[in-house]
């Protein structure tokens, strides 16, 4: 596994990111640094999604700083009217677009890398893990023997999306689906009567699931509860979610670069900077090791992974991301890691 961060900080407990806060010079077309490869990053400069672009590009920014060592320019492309024509050797894109619209065509030997998950081109890949795959993660650690599990999922929820999350998940997998005016209690007992059930897991993040984790948690069998990285803060500092369980990436190298984002911009980085950081110290790292013209999608797409600021990743034959997970419980309205994400790969 090719190790992208300085270093990795001790592992804690308990661990948070401070909610998106817009922070850092404005956005604006650059080029920053020298080498003789260039990672282009393509966000909105306007908008309601311009803060969190500020967050990609301060991430960016901060790992090129410390790791570029003078191989890798970093420009700043305006995703409203992307203009590659002055740019050389532009070997990666990375991509922020939130509406999964691509407005003008990459250059077309680059790689291209969504910050989100799903690859916003042909061949090209994903840094984000999706909310379907932390679910799965969580109901495997609740159900590490495939002992029945529950997945309750809106009515309008994909029955492909759904039956291809149980087969991630393994084991026996009974899903329910509901509708928007169905009660806590009658799902409750649904569930009940499917028999032993170990946990429950829950494709929503809005406030029914309260309803009926408070049902499910009068029950004899007293289910596990599985959330999914979608739960904001509202579900997460519900004191009826207390015990939930939540897989996330791992959190455990969050430190070194918190640490340094800090003070340099002022505030905590969020996990959209973790994913900044990350696509230039990947980028970085193969310039410098194998030169300018490193950054391929085969070695993007080396089985071993990396390890990031966001946790350890690898990308996978059809451009989504594997991310490895660490476990945590909603204790006292924050999440609490209980288990430890595995090593590598």
């Amino acid at each position: 596994m090719a190790l992208i961060a300085l270093s990795a900080c001790q592992y804690a407990g308990e661990t948070t990111l401070d909610q998106v806060e817009d922070v850092g010079p404005p956005l604006n077309a650059e080029v920053i640094g020298s080498g003789d490869a260039t990672l282009a990053l393509v966000l909105p400069f306007e908008g309601s999604n311009a803060a969190t672009a500020k967050q990609i590009r301060n991430g960016a920014v901060l790992a090129h700083e410390h790791l570029s060592a003078d191989k890798l320019k970093l420009a700043i492309v305006n995703a409203g009217s992307p203009d590659y024509s002055d740019l050389k050797n532009t070997s990666l894109v990375a991509l922020y677009a939130p509406d999964n619209k691509v407005h003008s065509s990459p250059p077309g030997r680059a790689v291209n890398v969504s910050l989100g998950d799903k690859p916003l081109t042909k061949d090209g890949l994903s840094m984000v893990a999706s909310d379907m795959d932390s679910l799965v993660a969580g109901l495997r650690f609740a159900s590490p023997s495939g002992a029945p599990v529950v997945v309750l999922a809106p009515e309008t929820q994909s029955d492909a999306d759904l039956e291809a999350l149980a087969k991630k998940v393994g084991g026996t997998v009974e899903i329910i689906k509901y509708a928007k005016n169905a009660k806590g209690t009658a799902l409750a007992k649904s569930i009940e009567s499917v028999g032993d059930i170990t946990a429950v897991g829950f494709v929503e993040s809005n406030s029914k699931v309260v309803e009926i984790a408070a049902a499910l948690k009068r029950l004899k069998s007293k289910p596990v509860i599985i959330g999914h990285t979608g739960w904001g803060q509202s579900l997460v500092g519900n004191p009826k979610m207390r015990d939930a369980i939540v897989a996330r990436p791992d959190s455990s190298s969050w430190g070194f670069v918190t640490e340094r984002y800090q003070k340099k911009f002022g505030e905590n980085p969020t996990e959209m900077s973790l994913y900044g950081f990350d696509i230039v110290a990947v980028a970085a790292g193969l310039v410098r090791q194998h030169g300018s013209r490193a950054i391929t999608r085969k070695r993007l797409g080396d089985s071993k992974g990396f390890k990031g600021a966001a946790g350890a990743f690898r990308f996978t034959k059809d451009g989504t991301v594997e991310r490895l997970y660490e476990i945590t419980k909603i204790d006292g309205g924050k999440l609490t890691v209980i288990k430890r994400a595995p090593a590598g790969f």
